[in-house]
C-alpha cells in the first residue's frame, strides 16, 4: 500500500475510524429515508424522484416536505416525525459536514480535532462521537415519517421511535423544537 504523503492524518484508533465511518453511512441512510418520504408525499415515481429530489440536500428535502405540509397537512403521525426530525438533523447535519469536510489536527488541548475552515470550526473527536444516540434517533425519527406517509400508495403505518435521547451540550442552541 502507497503511504500518505502528508501528515495531516493523526493516529486514530480502528474503533474511532468505525464510529467515523458509521456516522456517514447513518447519515446517508437517513438522507435517503427523507427523499423517499418526499417521493411519497408528491406521489412520485421512481425514476421522477432520480431526477426531481434526489438531487437535492436534506434540508431541501425537509423543507420541500415541511411546505407541502402547509398546503395539504399530513396525517398527525408524519407532523409530529417531521417535527421532530428536522430540528435533530441540524445538529446530526452540523457535526456529519465537519467530520467528513474537514481536516483532522493534533491539538495540544484536546487531543485530535475536526477542522471545517470553510464554516470556522472546530470540533473535538468527544464532541463528534457524543452524537451517535441522537444520529440514530433521526434514523427512527425519518423511518417514522417514512411509514406515516406510505409506501407506494399503500395506507400510513404506525412506527413507534424512542424518547428523545439528550441533546449533547455544544448542540443545543443549534437544535431548537417547535413550541407546543
Amino acid at each position: 500500500m502507497i503511504s500518505i504523503p502528508y501528515r495531516l492524518e493523526p493516529e486514530l484508533t480502528p474503533t474511532e475510524f468505525q464510529k467515523i465511518g458509521q456516522l456517514a453511512i447513518r447519515w446517508s441512510h437517513i438522507d435517503q429515508v427523507i427523499g423517499h418520504c418526499l417521493k411519497a408525499v408528491l406521489r412520485l415515481t421512481g425514476d421522477e424522484a432520480i431526477i426531481i429530489i434526489f438531487p437535492l440536500g436534506t434540508d431541501a428535502r425537509l423543507n420541500k416536505i415541511s411546505e407541502l405540509n402547509d398546503v395539504t397537512p399530513l396525517n398527525d403521525t408524519a407532523q409530529r416525525a417531521l417535527n421532530e426530525l428536522t430540528p435533530i438533523m441540524k445538529g446530526v447535519q452540523y457535526v456529519r459536514n465537519n467530520v467528513i469536510h474537514a481536516f483532522v489536527s493534533e491539538d495540544p488541548v484536546e487531543g485530535h480535532t475536526f477542522h471545517l475552515q470553510s464554516k470556522g470550526r472546530t470540533l473535538t473527536k468527544t464532541q463528534i462521537f457524543s452524537v451517535e444516540e441522537i444520529t440514530n434517533y433521526a434514523g427512527h425519527l425519518a423511518l417514522g415519517l417514512r411509514y406515516a406517509v406510505g409506501f407506494d400508495g399503500s395506507p400510513a403505518l404506525e412506527y413507534a421511535w424512542a424518547d428523545r435521547p439528550e441533546i449533547p451540550e455544544f448542540l443545543r442552541s443549534l437544535i431548537q423544537f417547535p413550541k407546543g
